[in-house]
């Protein structure tokens, strides 16, 4: 072998050698979050070691998936795998209801959403993690105010992602009154929809939610890093609830408004409606650097 040919495969052997190790970097594995009688399987995903910031996902309303599957569109997902590239490691699971299909007696509001995000908190920062952030989408985010009370002291900072402020009832009636106008439907086959949805709930769910005010929780909260992300193509979630939020919490967070976001945070060209979920879609960009930059504290 000469010694050009000699220098250039020790080149490539070098850089196939730095290619490993960046790769490496980036582990995944099952993990399960174990909350009394409940186990849920869950993804984490490292990015370093246990010094390096970690995110947990905590998911919208109804029985969803780790990676929040709707239609061919996984946020979760793609936020966890797109963060693990700039550093960020995180953990997201299977929401209790998917697991425990049927369980209505024994699965709750507040367990459900608040209850086994607190406790995934307190796993991580048991197997040592320290830069714990939580991000809760749509009814995770609406939740999110009394999952950062239960978890002050331990989480760092806390991202509400197209979160509503106002219940549940209201929240429907605003989306049904905007679907019956794309979809050109009667006031009475609207009022029929609310009824079947509202029946469909546990009585229990409605009774937390209204007794539930965010404004008041917001107010007890210990001082912590906050953001709120939120886009005006959502017909789930409005700029209505991005204000209230602006108004709750003033300087003590960080807000992201786009005008062009869906409710899944993805850039759309017009206001969504039900059958955009099922068309794929992207994460945008911008949500993606908004997020990375808020946890790694960038300016």
């Amino acid at each position: 072998m000469t010694t050009k040919s000699y220098r250039l495969s020790l080149l490539i052997l070098t850089l196939l050698v730095c290619l490993s190790a960046s790769g490496n970097k980036i582990k995944e594995k099952e993990l399960t979050l174990v909350n009394g009688d409940f186990s849920m399987p869950g993804t984490l995903i490292t990015a370093g070691d246990k010094k390096a910031p970690i995110l947990l996902f905590v998911h919208g309303s109804g029985p969803n998936d780790r990676d929040e599957t709707i239609g061919p569109n996984k946020p979760f997902k793609q936020i966890a795998e797109g963060l693990a590239k700039e550093g960020i490691s995180s953990y997201r699971y299977d929401k209790r209801s998917k697991i425990y299909k049927g369980g209505g007696d024994t699965i709750t509001y507040m367990g459900e959403t608040v209850e086994d995000a607190v406790a995934a908190v307190k796993m991580l920062n048991n197997m040592g993690y320290k830069h714990i952030f939580v991000a809760g989408h749509s009814l995770g985010g609406h939740c999110m105010p009394l999952i950062a009370k239960a978890t002050e002291g331990i989480a760092e900072g806390y991202i509400i992602l197209s979160g509503n402020v106002r219940t549940m009832s209201v929240m429907i009636d605003e989306q049904l009154e905007y679907i019956g106008k794309v979809q050109n439907l009667s006031a009475e086959i609207i009022k029929a929809y609310k009824e079947q949805m509202m029946s469909a709930l546990p009585a229990r769910y409605i009774e937390f939610d209204e007794s539930y005010k965010p404004s008041e929780t917001v107010k007890t909260l210990a001082p912590a890093r906050w953001l709120i992300v939120q886009g005006g193509y959502d017909y789930q979630v409005t700029v209505e609830d991005f204000n209230m939020w602006k108004e709750y919490f003033g300087d003590k967070a960080e807000y992201f408004y786009h005008p062009k976001l869906d409710h899944l945070l993805r850039e759309t060209a017009e206001m969504a409606t039900p059958a955009s979920y099922m068309s794929a879609g992207e994460v945008s960009g911008e949500v993606m650097n908004v997020i990375s930059s808020f946890i790694l504290n960038k300016k």
